[in-house]
Formats: C-alpha cells, sequence, structure tokens
C-alpha cells in the first residue's frame, strides 16, 4: 500500500484556480484596456496580483513535487527541506498577493461610490486590512533567525539560531484570516447600498449586487480554513498537517482574483451577446460609456445607462445634486450653433449667443470630457422649413431686397439631456 499523501489534491486546486484566474484576468484586461479603453489603477493591482499568484502557484506545485502533503517520515532526508523552503516561499507570495487583489476591489468600489459615508468605510477598510498585511507579511518572514532556519532546520546541518513559537504564527494567523472575512463581507455588503436609490428594475439592481458581491464566495473559503490553522503548530509532521490550509489559502486567492474580474465583465458580455448593438439615433453602435480611468469624477450625481433596445435596457441613477441639464442646439443652413460653442462669445459679446439657449438643474451646461447624452431631433429639416414657412414668406421683401431667396428657413433643433457627472460602474 502506497503511502499516504495529498499531494494530488493539492496540485489539482492549484491548476484549477491558477487558470480560472488566468482566464478572468486576460479577459479584464481586454475588456478594460480594448473595449472601453478605461484601464485604471484597479486593473494594473488587479494583473500585478495575477502574475504574483502565477508566481505563488508554480512554488506550491513544486512544493508538491519534493513532498508537499506528505508525512515527513515517508519523504527522503534531502526532500523536506526543499520542501518546506517552497511552503515558506508561498506563504509570503500569498499575503502579498492578497494585499493587492483587495486593494484593486476597493478603489474599483470607491469609484462608484456616491456619499462620502462608503467612500470613508472602504478606506478604514483597506487600511485596517493593508496594515495588518503588511504585519503578517514580516512576522511571517522574520519568524526564523536565520531565515533559512525555517527549512534547514529539518536537515542534518541545522545552522544555529532562533524561531518563534509555533503557536504566534498560527494565533496572527487567526487574526489575519479575520480580518479578511470582514474585510471581503464589508466589500460584498457594500454594493447593495450603492445601488438602494438608483433609479433602475429590482432584476437589474439584484444582478449588479450580485456580481460586485462576488468576492463573499473568497471568504467562504478563508471560514472553512480557520479549523485547520491550528495545524501550523504540528512542526514534526507539518508538510502533511498543514495540507489544508495549502489548498484554502489557495481556493481563497484563486476566488478572489475571478471574482474581482467578473465584476468588470458586463461590457465584454453586452458586447460579445449583442445587447446594446444599436440605439435608436446613433447609428449601428451604442454609445461608448464614460470612461473609468483614475481622472474621472468620483463625486455628484451616478449615472449608469444602457443603450440596449431589449429588455436589458436601463438607466442608473442618483440625482445627488440634480446635476442635469439640457442643451439646445439650433442648426441653421447646416451650420450648428450650441451653448458649449457659445460660451467664449459670451465673454466677447457676440451676438450668437441669442441663437442657443441652456435650461436645466445647478449642473446643466459644464462641459465634460465623457458625458452620457439623449439627443433626439425634435424637427428635422422638412418639418423645419414649413413650421417657418410663414415666417419666412413674410419676409420676402426685405430677402428680395437684399438678395436672398423666398424658400423659407432650413432649420433643425437637437436637445441634449446631460449629466454632467457620469461614472460607469460596471
Amino acid at each position: 500500500m502506497g503511502a499516504e499523501t495529498r499531494g494530488p489534491q493539492i496540485a489539482a486546486v492549484t491548476w484549477t484556480l491558477m487558470f480560472m484566474s488566468t482566464v478572468a484576468t486576460a479577459l479584464r484586461i481586454y475588456c478594460r484596456g480594448w473595449i472601453i479603453k478605461a484601464f485604471g489603477m484597479d486593473d494594473w493591482l488587479a494583473v500585478g496580483s495575477q502574475i504574483l499568484f502565477i508566481v505563488f502557484c508554480s512554488y506550491e506545485i513544486t512544493g508538491v513535487k519534493y513532498g508537499t502533503g506528505q508525512h515527513n517520515a515517508d519523504l527522503p532526508a534531502d526532500s523536506v527541506p526543499q520542501a518546506m523552503h517552497m511552503w515558506w516561499t508561498c506563504e509570503p507570495l500569498y499575503v502579498l498577493t492578497n494585499m493587492m487583489i483587495k486593494a484593486s476591489i476597493a478603489i474599483f468600489l470607491m469609484r462608484i461610490c456616491v456619499h462620502r459615508m462608503h467612500t470613508l468605510v472602504i478606506w478604514i477598510t483597506i487600511g485596517v486590512t493593508e496594515l495588518y498585511s503588511l504585519f503578517f507579511f514580516l512576522l511571517f518572514v522574520l519568524q526564523c533567525r536565520p531565515t533559512s532556519l525555517f527549512w534547514l532546520r529539518y536537515s542534518d546541518n541545522a545552522p544555529d539560531g532562533t524561531c518563534l513559537d509555533a503557536s504566534v504564527v498560527s494565533d496572527c494567523f487567526y487574526g489575519y484570516s479575520a480580518i479578511s472575512c470582514w474585510t471581503d463581507w464589508t466589500y460584498s455588503i457594500l454594493p447593495i447600498f450603492l445601488v438602494w436609490n438608483l433609479q433602475m428594475s429590482k432584476r437589474i439592481k439584484v444582478s449588479v449586487v450580485l456580481i460586485l458581491a462576488a468576492g463573499v464566495i473568497a471568504s467562504s473559503a478563508t471560514i472553512v480554513r480557520f479549523p485547520y490553522l491550528h495545524t501550523l503548530t504540528e512542526v514534526d509532521d507539518f508538510l502533511f498537517a498543514t495540507a489544508d490550509v495549502a489548498i484554502w489559502s489557495t481556493v481563497e486567492t484563486g476566488i478572489g482574483i475571478t471574482a474581482s474580474a467578473v465584476a468588470t465583465l458586463r461590457p465584454l458580455l453586452r458586447s460579445f451577446f449583442g445587447e446594446g448593438s444599436s440605439a435608436p439615433g446613433n447609428g449601428t453602435s451604442a454609445r461608448q460609456w464614460p470612461r473609468t480611468g483614475s481622472n474621472h469624477p468620483t463625486k455628484g450625481a451616478t449615472y449608469l445607462r444602457s443603450n440596449a433596445v431589449d429588455d436589458e435596457a436601463f438607466d442608473m441613477h442618483d440625482n445627488v445634486g440634480k446635476r442635469i441639464g439640457v442643451t439646445t442646439v439650433i442648426d441653421h443652413g447646416g451650420k450648428a450653433v450650441n451653448d458649449f460653442d457659445l460660451e467664449a462669445a459670451k465673454s466677447s459679446g457676440d451676438d450668437a449667443s441669442q441663437a442657443s439657449g441652456s435650461d436645466g438643474g445647478s449642473g446643466g451646461g459644464s462641459r465634460m470630457d465623457d458625458w452620457n447624452s439623449s439627443q433626439s431631433n425634435l424637427a428635422d429639416q422638412a418639418s423645419g422649413q414649413q413650421q417657418y414657412q410663414n415666417k419666412g414668406g413674410s419676409n420676402n421683401n426685405n430677402n428680395n431686397n437684399n438678395g436672398g431667396n423666398n424658400n423659407g428657413w432650413n432649420i433643425t433643433i437637437k436637445k441634449s439631456i446631460v449629466h454632467t457627472r457620469g461614472v460607469e460602474m460596471l
């Protein structure tokens, strides 16, 4: 009968989570970098965490080759130190990977926060998480002096030195896991408050909350790991005893990266399935959503719009500050004049300012690089000519005297509703 081993289980879980998170991250890069062209800091952190996770997985799989998941007594004497070296290397990589992905999620959520209280909650949560993670990282790296004593103490030529009591590391791991669960649940519950007052159907609200709260699945792996953390004190049979810690730490990290990537993929899914591929008045392609890079507005009214013409179409906005305006554009004789074009002309006394007006809330009329607009032609060219035919005829004498024609005015009136503080959530 072969020796008892958990190595194949560890390797299978590691390969699965590495593949799943890599695919999700690649889709995130494509979606954010090419589809909506808004690759932000949260995306860079997510890519960095994925790279660290791949390195973490490579060391874990190498550790399985040397004996991770097996009893120390069943391994050759020279394999135990090598397997322990791989295990030691995985732990700091695990902490760093989770630090980066949690910071990425925090930045993503802050981007869609409307109220200052929500932003404050995120700042407090990520501050506590990152500080304790840094402490835990340093504790694990420096638990032995010299550092190599952690894995060489199982060899025949162990160097002189000391290590912290194993219970200290185990207790700190309990604290790290508790804070990690608190962070994941905070990030998962907060989206409920973010979309609670937004104008959208209940079905869309539920779908948005579920997408943003997918990170709670990662905390489930952290909770499952709690009963196994005491095995970190099993120094004499460390590699076999800590197999469950290795498995659930990998699951926690891989699912966390995957869930954070899934929350950004709605534009990709909409593009793939053709949602919003056409919209009235927009030709064959829907209007691009506003950028969500590091320079977009983060305060004011949250506005999310889908141009789909089917049941998936929805508007999502919170009229905080009533920052909505209406811009009127009058097109006469092929030359369009609007509020924005006349902004500078007003300061110089240009009479053309009488051809355009702005009507709206306190934020109407401010120009943005990225803004959502709903545009409709209130009169096309033919109806414009008919509407003003009488006025054009009444001025025939004046027109004839000035060498003009008596065909009436060629006028098209367009109105644009401008939401001056727009952010894209998904």
